[in-house]
């Protein structure tokens, strides 16, 4: 019975949990977080790339904003269309390696994973990226068994499409080429249909590498520095057991434990192209966390074979099957409606996705009485979340950048160089600098913005009214 109609089945299964997933996020009233508001700035001015990340995700926020308007929720909804699709499209490839029982399984655990839970009511480029991974992988377990045009056409659409996500999609090529050293299929390497596929990738990634070259590489540098670590050539444990302790939370308590024994000693067919695609992204960010750096979610494409090798080997343990749904929907409960953690922690874990309502109006009020001035800022986060709950005539925020450093997108984007004679008001958490009262006539302090949020979290920024500049040339 399951087997006939396990689609109709993960159908009811998308739709309820992403209609509850929808109504969190239309009701829990928590505002953008500083990233999100930098890529819906990014989508009112859609380009080839920006500064800290390519295209995919301000076209993503574009074409949903466009349908329904600019509300938090309509930014955000891009993640809650393309989690269910990316589910729906691994159901499909652990059905063509497997049937339709563990598909059903495998999709009913990516949707429930911790880190889908929390990312499906957030708006980041891990969307995207998921999704892509897990077509470029549909496509190239079917393009495998067919070799056909279409299925390896499919996959350099993905790929293509993937790296306009998120750079780390060229994992993928890595992962491709271990498989296949492991399964030994140097046949791939003279297929000239693999090579269409990579041609393919090449030319839809072309317009960001073009768009990088003529803006001096700024996206290249920002993940190359990311990627360098420490330049000390220090292994940082605290971090690598940070990043380790995090796959509990990404993947699941139980679930995380029992892939590694899986990895160890599961038996599982496909293993070998299953574990090409998960471990060497793993192992990579690993490598990156104990060397710099790593955030938890950076390795989540990792789960996405990871998904299908574990529901292949959990099928028919169904004790372990129900303690693994039902820890990971319990972390998922405790994302979307955190009290009991936030009374017992004494905090308040959606801290950072408060208060910039409020500042942002504060903010209004204050700019009607000088109204001729630009908003002026220090910091990209001020920038990003009053461009979203000020909205300044024209967004025409303006980063404080008189060394002309590239720290951000609005050092990329912004000018002082043509301002000479501009009012500012500027917006800091910081008392003025000195150094910044000799490129003015005239420098008042004219008001405070703050939001209290908790009684260990709150935001507070300065604001000063800055007359007649006088050029980045100071007298």
């Amino acid at each position: 019975m399951l087997q006939r109609h396990s689609g109709f089945a993960l159908l009811l299964l998308l739709l309820g949990i992403t209609a509850y997933r929808a109504w969190v996020v239309a009701t829990n009233g928590l505002n953008l977080y500083v990233d999100e508001a930098q890529y819906w700035y990014w989508a009112q001015q859609l380009d080839w790339g920006y500064y800290s990340k390519p295209p995919v995700i301000a076209a993503l926020i574009a074409a949903t904003t466009g349908v329904c308007g600019d509300s938090e929720f309509c930014v955000r909804s891009g993640s809650l269309l393309l989690y269910p699709l990316s589910a729906w499209l691994l159901f499909l490839l652990t059905r063509k390696l497997f049937n339709a029982q563990v598909a059903l399984l495998a999709a009913a655990l990516f949707i429930t994973l911790p880190a889908v839970s929390l990312s499906s009511t957030l708006i980041s480029t891990d969307v995207a990226l998921f999704f892509f991974w897990t077509l470029a992988l549909y496509a190239f377990v079917f393009a495998l068994d067919s070799d056909a045009w279409d299925d390896w056409i499919l996959l350099g659409v993905a790929l293509g499409l993937g790296m306009l996500s998120k750079y780390t999609m060229g994992i993928f090529l890595v992962s491709a080429l271990v498989y296949v050293v492991v399964a030994r299929r140097f046949d791939l390497l003279r297929n000239p249909r693999a090579w269409l596929a990579v041609g393919v990738m090449l030319l839809i990634f072309a317009p960001n590498v073009w768009w990088n070259w003529q803006h001096g590489f700024p996206t290249f540098q920002h993940t190359a520095d990311i990627a360098a670590g420490s330049t000390q050539g220090a292994l940082h444990w605290d971090e690598f057991a940070e990043f380790f302790g995090g796959q509990f939370g990404v993947f699941g308590v139980l679930l995380f434990p029992l892939l590694l024994w899986v990895i160890g000693r599961g038996q599982v067919a496909h293993k070998t192209l299953l574990m090409s695609f998960a471990l060497p992204f793993l192992l990579i960010i690993m490598a990156q966390a104990l060397f710099g750096r790593a955030n938890a979610n950076w390795a989540a494409p990792t789960y996405v074979a990871a998904t299908v090798l574990m529901a292949a080997w959990l099928y028919a343990k169904w004790k372990t099957v129900t303690a693994v749904l039902v820890l990971n929907l319990a972390l998922g409960l405790l994302v979307y409606h955190p009290m009991p953690l936030n009374q017992l922690l004494n905090t308040d874990l959606h801290k950072r996705l408060k208060g910039w309502e409020v500042i942002g109006a504060q903010y209004r009020e204050l700019q009607q009485d000088y109204p001729d001035a630009l908003l002026l800022a220090d910091g990209r986060d001020v920038l990003s979340s009053l461009a979203y709950y000020a909205k300044p005539e024209g967004l025409r925020g303006v980063s404080w950048n008189p060394q002309h450093q590239m720290r951000h997108h609005y050092d990329l984007v912004t000018r002082l160089d043509d301002k000479q004679g501009q009012d500012f008001l500027l917006v800091t958490a910081n008392n003025l600098p000195a150094s910044i009262e000799p490129y003015f006539e005239s420098v008042q302090p004219v008001g405070q913005l703050q939001a209290v949020i908790h009684l260990s979290w709150k935001l507070h920024y300065n604001v000063y009214l800055l007359k007649n500049f006088r050029g980045l040339r100071t007298p």
